[in-house]
C-alpha cells in the first residue's frame, strides 16, 4: 500500500488503457486541466452545460438515496464535481481504477471520505453483496471483449440486494445521432468554428464498442434496463452545436428528449445508461 491506495495489479509499462491514462489521460497540461479531458471533451459552454446536465440527472435519479458504499469502478481523478457529489449522500466512495495516477487524482478530491484500490473492473477484489450502489461510466467498452461481460458480472456481484449499479457504455452505430444529424445538415445546423484535438494524442485505439444487440444476446446473472447519459458524442456536439441561438435550441431539445424519453434515448442514442437492480 501506498499513500492508502492498495493496489492488486502490477504496473505494466507499454501499451494499453493503463499506460495512457498514466502517462497521458490523466496528466495535467500547464492549465492543470486532465490531458485526456482537452482531447476529447467539447468544453464549449453549451456543450459542457449538457453534459453537467447528464450527470446530474443520473445521480439525482439512482443515487440520491445514499448508503455506506458507493463504489465507482473506474473511477479516473473524479474530474468533474457533478461526479465528485454522486458521493455526498454515502459514507465512503470505494474509487477502483487500472491507472495509479487517477487513484491519486481521486485520493486528492475525496481524502479521508474514500478508499482508493488499484484493481481492474473484471477482477474486483471486494467480497460480494457489499455495496450499495455501484457507477461504472464509460470504462466496460475499454475492456477486450472477452473481459467485458466478465466486468458486468463482477460490478453485479459485489453490489447488494436492494442496491443499484448504472453502467455507461458508448453504441458504436447508434441510430439517433444518424437521424438528428441529417436533420440539422437539411437546416443547415453546423458550427462553423469546430475544432479538433488542442493536444497530440498518443495511440488510444482502446475501445472495443458492441452493438446493443450483443449485450442482449449475452447469459447474464441479471436483468437490466435502459436510461440515458448522452444521447450524442463529443463530435455531434462539436459539429452541430454552435455558440449562437440555434445551438442554444439543439441543446434544449436535446435535454428534452433525453429528460422525457430516457428508455429511448438510451436504447438507440450515443450513450446508453444500463440500470440494474438487486432485488
Amino acid at each position: 500500500m501506498a499513500d492508502d491506495i492498495m493496489s492488486f495489479i502490477p504496473c505494466q509499462e507499454g501499451e494499453g488503457p493503463q499506460a495512457f491514462y498514466d502517462k497521458f489521460g490523466w496528466q495535467k497540461n500547464e492549465n492543470g486541466d486532465y490531458c485526456e479531458t482537452v482531447a476529447f471533451s467539447d468544453r464549449r459552454p453549451l456543450a459542457a452545460g449538457l453534459t453537467s446536465h447528464c450527470m446530474l440527472r443520473l445521480k439525482d435519479k439512482y443515487f440520491s438515496k445514499g448508503g455506506k458504499f458507493l463504489l465507482d469502478a473506474g473511477c479516473g481523478p473524479i474530474a468533474h464535481p457533478e461526479l465528485l457529489s454522486y458521493g455526498d449522500a454515502f459514507e465512503t466512495r470505494v474509487c477502483l481504477d487500472v491507472s495509479s495516477v487517477a487513484l491519486q487524482h481521486a485520493r486528492a478530491a475525496c481524502g479521508g471520505r474514500g478508499v482508493y484500490l488499484h484493481a481492474s473492473i473484471a477482477d474486483i477484489p471486494l467480497a460480494s453483496s457489499s455495496m450499495d450502489a455501484v457507477m461504472c461510466y464509460h470504462v466496460i467498452y475499454q475492456l477486450p471483449l472477452q473481459l467485458q461481460v466478465k466486468a458486468l458480472c463482477e460490478l453485479w456481484r459485489v453490489l447488494k440486494p436492494g442496491g443499484v449499479g448504472v453502467f455507461v457504455y458508448m453504441w458504436p452505430r447508434p441510430a439517433i445521432p444518424g437521424i438528428l444529424g441529417r436533420m440539422a445538415r437539411v437546416l443547415g445546423l453546423r458550427n462553423e468554428g469546430r475544432n479538433g484535438a488542442s493536444v497530440e494524442v498518443p495511440s488510444s485505439d482502446h475501445d472495443r464498442l458492441q452493438p446493443r444487440e450483443w449485450l442482449e444476446a449475452q447469459r447474464l446473472p441479471f436483468d437490466f434496463d435502459y436510461d440515458v447519459y448522452r444521447v450524442v458524442d463529443n463530435n455531434f456536439l462539436r459539429d452541430y452545436v454552435s455558440a449562437d441561438r440555434a445551438g442554444r435550441s439543439l441543446v434544449g431539445f436535446l435535454r428534452l428528449m433525453q429528460d422525457f424519453a430516457p428508455r429511448l434515448c438510451g436504447r438507440h442514442g450515443s450513450m446508453p445508461a444500463i440500470v440494474v437492480r438487486k432485488s
